[in-house]
């Protein structure tokens, strides 16, 4: 993968945080923040199964040329929902909104941005793989469960990041 495509796809992904946290500030009236949240368990697996979707649709997109661009945007998304979000907390004028937000961003930033960034370029390798080895299929068969380990352990990642997120948020709310 060239540099130049990484350092474009790291740009995206820091503007696309800021411009969540931009249109959060200036449409959002100040609200206040739910201390509701769901049972412990309800919440790992409601994250884990977002996890799931995640990590399938960057696996089937990569599978298919014409689809792997849906990938890096999916990506962008999720970040500028992430920005989005914690400007919406931070503007709701809270006392617990900065407790909320580093709960919330540590393991994130900690665990989830990488891996999205690992899932993009782990699916743009998997369909130059596949577009390469398309009419060989004992390589297909052979390359394959290296990609399926990658996108497994960019799952674990985002599962692990999801798992602490809710232990933390259990403890500041």
């Amino acid at each position: 993968m060239s540099q130049k495509i990484s350092f474009i796809f790291l740009i995206l992904l820091v503007i696309s945080f800021s411009a969540g946290i931009f249109t959060e500030i200036t449409i959002t009236p100040a609200g206040a923040v739910s201390s509701l949240l769901p049972a412990m368990v309800s919440g790992i697996l409601d994250y884990i199964k977002n996890d799931i979707v995640t990590v399938a649709a960057a696996m089937i997109f990569s599978a298919s040329v014409l689809l792997l661009p849906f990938v890096p945007l999916m990506v962008i998304g999720k970040v500028f929902s992430l920005g989005f979000s914690s400007a919406y907390i931070l503007s709701s004028s809270s006392e617990k909104a900065l407790g909320i937000i580093m709960a919330a961003l540590l393991p994130r930033g900690i665990f989830k941005l990488p891996a999205y960034i690992a899932l993009t370029l782990i699916s743009i390798d998997m369909a130059i793989f596949i577009r390469n080895h398309y009419q060989n299929p004992q390589a297909l068969l052979h390359g394959a469960p290296k990609h399926l380990l990658r996108f497994l352990f960019c799952f674990l990642a985002l599962a692990a990041s999801s798992i602490l997120e809710v232990f933390l948020l259990k403890g500041v709310l």
